[in-house]
């Protein structure tokens, strides 16, 4: 009886000291990966992002106070054991596939497809946020051309100077029989004659921000190797190029406030003066803007009959659909008034006399705070509208160039007249509660190639 009473103490001891200890190992075990938290980060959409439990990431961490996380902090993430180095978040560029991203980061596609909680190939997307672990660039093969209908990779090595060997490798091909005709390859040597996509005339194309984004400006740059004509499409509205330096072009395109998230196609043509050309249809993420619902309001009927609103926004889209070639501004915009208190903000979703909530706000409204009524211009333009309107009441609009306009509604009176041309900061008219309004506000819009966009973007950076 001894004996056993013995064993069951000393099997008690063992317990007690080894088993702890073995948990806690396993949890920190192995050379897990490491997260950067950043601004706008919880431990639940930590958690989210990677498919794991808030509860396990606390744990792994020995995190005291989960509602007080630092932006910087590195975490480590549980459940990924076999990857390690710090995880990025990074955004998949133009021509990205999964195939494409393996070669360019010298991953496995399994390891992707297992950080990223991927179930198809297919939902890599241009703009789509992908995990990938850093790696150093000096380590980061580039692409160095696109395999040539009829050229084998022997010829695109030796054309780039590379060792084709090398290339067959760090394609993660098993010979070079493996590469198909118009696929991209990945080598050390830096990018050579061929441009992107494999045309001589496109050195990069740039879409900013990414992905895209409902109510944004984005800018579409084009680097080429010579003069070019271009044009194009996004999310099927034309875009309007201007040259920005030598051998380089910029499109500055709004996404409507009520695009359909989703896909959205950019389409895009270049045209030599010797009749070269080059073509591109790829499809960008767009993602929705979370704008909220506005308290229903109620309006003047006449103000919403379809036989009033209609003829009133083609209107005001015929006046802002001309691009004009030269841009006049070159700093941010400026507030259109004194004291900028807000009322309402752009994209909110609205219903008027208790409809559905299938209107939004196509700009900013700022209410009578200032001890005056001015309004002044955001940036440099040419006064190309100035009248009365129903839904708008009296309206002035300027051309700010390359696409851009801004516009001002309900105002009680204006000062300018169409040709004018008008300098950031001069007074062009007084604020009202003219034509649709529920009291005295400036409503002011921006539009960006045809699209009312967030104005209060341009207040705070310079576009382009």
């Amino acid at each position: 009886m001894n004996n056993c009473f013995r064993l069951f103490c000393f099997l008690t001891i063992v317990s007690l000291i080894f088993f702890p200890a073995l948990k806690v190992s396993a949890q920190s075990s192995g050379d897990l990966p490491v997260y950067i938290v950043q601004s706008g980060d919880t431990i639940n959409t930590i958690a989210i992002r990677f498919g794991i439990s808030a509860q396990d990431l606390i744990a792994v961490n020995q995190i005291a106070n989960p509602d007080l996380l630092t932006i910087g902090t590195p975490l480590k993430i549980p459940g990924y054991e076999g990857i390690s180095g710090t995880l990025k978040l990074t955004i998949a560029p133009l021509g990205a596939t999964l195939r494409t991203i393996s070669r360019q980061y010298q991953l496995d596609e399994n390891t992707i497809i297992r950080l990223n909680q991927l179930t198809s190939p297919s939902q890599i997307y241009v703009g789509s946020t992908l995990i990938l672990p850093e790696k150093e660039q000096a380590n980061e093969p580039k692409s160095i051309s696109v395999l040539g209908e009829g050229e084998t990779p022997l010829e695109t090595a030796a054309r780039n100077l590379s060792n084709p060997w090398k290339v067959v490798l760090q394609n993660q091909k098993e010979s070079t029989a493996s590469f198909l005709s118009g696929e991209v390859i990945f080598g050390d040597a830096p990018q050579q004659n061929e441009g992107l996509f494999g045309s001589p005339l496109i050195r990069n194309i740039e879409i900013t921000p990414l992905p895209l984004r409902q109510g944004k400006t984005h800018l579409i740059r084009v680097f080429t190797s010579k003069p070019l004509n271009l044009s194009g499409t996004l999310n099927n509205l034309p875009l309007s190029f201007f040259q920005e330096a030598d051998n380089q072009y910029i499109a500055i395109q709004g996404i409507h406030a009520m695009a359909q998230p989703g896909l959205a196609l950019l389409t895009l043509q270049a045209q030599g003066a010797d009749q070269s050309s080059f073509e591109i249809e790829q499809p960008i993420l767009l993602e929705p803007g979370y704008y909220p619902q506005d308290v229903p309001l109620t309006v003047d009927p006449a103000t919403l009959d379809p036989a009033i609103t209609q003829p009133e926004d083609e209107l005001i889209r015929t006046v802002t659909k001309p691009a004009t070639p030269q841009r006049y501004w070159t700093e941010k915009f400026r507030v259109p008034v004194d004291e900028p208190c807000i009322r309402s903000w752009f994209g909110s979703r609205r219903s008027y006399n208790n409809s559905g909530y299938t209107y939004f706000h196509t700009g900013v409204d700022y209410g009578v705070c200032a001890n005056n009524l001015n309004i002044y211009a955001p940036a440099p333009g040419i006064v190309v509208y100035v009248g009365e309107l129903t839904v708008r009441g009296i309206s002035t609009i300027i051309d700010h160039g390359w696409g851009i306009y801004s516009g001002f509604w309900h105002q009680s009176s204006t000062k300018v007249n169409v040709g004018d041309f008008v300098e950031t900061g001069q007074i062009i008219g007084e604020i009202g509660g003219t034509g649709r309004a529920t009291g005295p506000h400036l409503h002011w819009e921006v539009w960006a190639n045809g699209v009312q966009v967030e104005p209060l973007d341009w207040l705070e950076k310079v576009y382009p």
